[in-house]
Order: structure tokens, then sequence, then C-alpha cells
């Protein structure tokens, strides 16, 4: 349908998440780790081997992934989870050579603290705020468009010697060498 209505497919942005589970990672289950590698990781991929081609047919294009800080940093309870966005910055770099002969370049963001639905148990707590407050060089939470705007940049023409990379978007908490 895409295909159809816009003439092909030059961007491909991965942001599926979901998170079922908080505790210890010895605590979760086959099921909690069948659900958040398929959804996190194993749709990412599929997406990717779907629109491919379509690139191709293009001349090229601009996959990003959408990973998190805790796929460098795993965050106590979130085991599984952050897991899944380390996977993504594998597969970001497992990817990016592969499909660069295609001119499609493959990158990823890794926010931090982001201000959305998925990360209210976070920024709903005024106690974990605090902590995280912390952390950050700019002292306030992130929002969605620090992240729509990174990955505005990663599509655009002005990112097309950029590929395998991933750009953390975190306020300034060290999360990288």
């Amino acid at each position: 349908m895409t295909v159809e209505q816009c003439g092909g497919i030059d961007i491909l942005v991965s942001n599926a998440a979901v998170n079922p589970f908080f505790g210890n990672i010895l605590e979760s289950t086959d099921e909690v780790w069948t659900k958040i590698l398929d959804v996190n990781v194993k749709s990412s991929f599929l997406l990717t081997k779907l629109v491919v081609p379509h690139m191709q047919k293009r001349g090229g294009g601009s996959v990003v992934f959408v990973s998190s800080i805790g796929g460098y940093q795993p965050m106590a309870g979130l085991g599984p989870y952050c897991v899944s966005k380390t996977a993504l910055l594998g597969l970001t770099r497992a990817l990016a050579p592969e499909l660069a002969h295609s001119n499609i370049r493959v990158n990823c963001v890794a926010p931090g603290i982001i201000k959305t639905r998925f990360s209210s148990a976070i920024w709903q707590s005024e106690e974990i705020t605090s902590e995280f407050m912390k952390m950050l060089s700019i002292k306030r939470l992130g929002k969605p468009e620090d992240i729509g705007g990174v990955i505005a940049f990663l599509c655009s023409d002005e990112a097309s010697y950029i590929t395998g990379e991933t750009i953390t978007v975190t306020g300034g908490i060290n999360c990288r060498l």
C-alpha cells in the first residue's frame, strides 16, 4: 500500500518496543523474552528485510532503529528490555556494511529518558525523576521532538556519509566510552 501511494520507500524508522517485565532478570519467563525479542528486535529485522528491495529499486535509502541507552548500560529491573536494545546496536553494525553497496544507510538512535507514555513509570515518580536529573547535564527530561530531530537528520542528505552508527540522545547521561 505504501509503495503504491507514495511511489516507493526511501526511509524506514523502526521504533517498536514493549517491556512487559520489571524485576530480576533471572525471574523473567520464556514468554517475556519471546515477546520482547519478537517486538523489539525481530520486527526491526523483518521490516528491514521487507523494505530493502524497494529501497534498492529507488537507488538507496535510510534505515534507523530506535534503541535505548539501556542498550549500552543495562538498568536494574529492565534486563530483558536492555538486552533487546543491545541487539539493535548489533543489528545496526551488522546490516550497515551489507547494505552500503546498495546505497542504503543503517543507523541507530539511543534515547535516554524521554517523556512519553512508554516511560511514564519513570517520570511520573518524583523520586525516580530526581535520581535521573542528577545524571543529566541538560536539566530536563527529553521530549519526543528531541529524538525526531536526530532521526530526521539521519534520514537526510546531510547524513549521507553516516552509516553503522548509533547516536545517543541522553541529555548528557554518560553511557559510552
